[in-house]
């Protein structure tokens, strides 16, 4: 449990960087061109371990999951992204906290995980929350980034189940060599309208993009792979620290009152899918 719990703390801490560098790139170039440049040097990265280690970490006996993988990536990253742009980190962030409430049903019905008794009042408790962040902002010119949020939500929720079942046998490198195929496939068409030469910092930027979204999700995957989804999403909330001090230092953006008390409400659901066991004798 340890170990998954400080994997899926460097998990966070590379999605949190990724994230706002993500945010600080989002008022000069589209999301296409984001994604595609994102998982083109995520590739590069990923193809020169593959190099020293050989062709053999890439093969795969799940090619079709991996592309649903992909593509459900690409959906997320594409929603999020956009949502980046429009919203504070905090905003976006109290909406994909509700990953871990859906991924536990997710992996309940497709991966026959065990449920905790605790789920329902859990969801509907984690649903207020999202309310609670949501409610106040409609109609105030912002609702389709929000409704983009909500639509990266639910894709994530299924990549983490697909990447449960497929990290008991699969490479870490597989993992992220076929889904960044299908998100340059599916972003490479679409990214040349209002293109933008990246120049200057800008390009450090995007290769530090490149080079955390492979980090994050490697860590990810170990974390997944030493831990049940139940036990350990709770220290996915961690990065509401971060990313509020991300909005304030980097966009002087000051979290709204609702977006706190939001994310509070949401963390206390998904605490409440954490079963406590009575501890054994040593």
């Amino acid at each position: 449990m340890l170990r998954a719990a400080a994997f899926m703390s460097l998990a966070i801490l590379c999605f949190v960087a990724q994230d706002a560098a993500i945010k600080w790139l989002a008022g000069g170039y589209g999301v296409m061109q984001i994604v595609l440049l994102r998982t083109a040097l995520s590739l590069a990265l990923v193809l020169g371990f593959a190099a020293t280690r050989g062709t053999r970490v890439l093969r795969t006996g799940h090619p079709w999951l991996h592309c649903a993988r992909g593509a459900l990536l690409f959906v997320s990253g594409a929603t999020f992204f956009y949502a980046f742009g429009h919203l504070p980190l905090a905003d976006a962030y109290a909406i994909f906290y509700m990953v871990p409430l859906a991924s536990t049903l997710l992996a309940a019905l497709l991966l026959g995980e065990r449920v905790p008794s605790r789920a329902a009042a859990a969801i509907a408790t984690g649903l207020a929350g999202v309310g609670i962040v949501v409610v106040p902002q409609v109609g105030g010119g912002e609702v389709l980034a929000y409704a983009a949020c909500v639509l990266g939500t639910l894709s994530y929720a299924f990549v983490g189940v697909i990447t449960r079942k497929l990290s008991t046998g699969e490479t870490r490198l597989a993992m992220l060599f076929y889904p960044c195929v299908v998100m340059a496939a599916l972003s490479l068409p679409l990214a040349s309208f209002g293109w933008s030469t990246p120049a200057g910092a800008d390009i450090a930027v995007f290769v530090a993009i490149g080079a955390l979204w492979p980090l994050a999700t490697m860590f990810f995957a170990a974390a997944l792979k030493n831990g049940e989804v139940a036990r350990i999403a709770p220290f996915e909330y961690s990065s509401i620290v971060w990313v509020v001090a991300v909005d304030f230092l980097l966009f002087g953006i000051v979290p709204a009152a609702a977006t706190l008390a939001g994310s509070a409400v949401i963390i206390v659901a998904c605490l409440l899918l954490i079963e406590r066991r009575p501890r054994q004798a040593a």
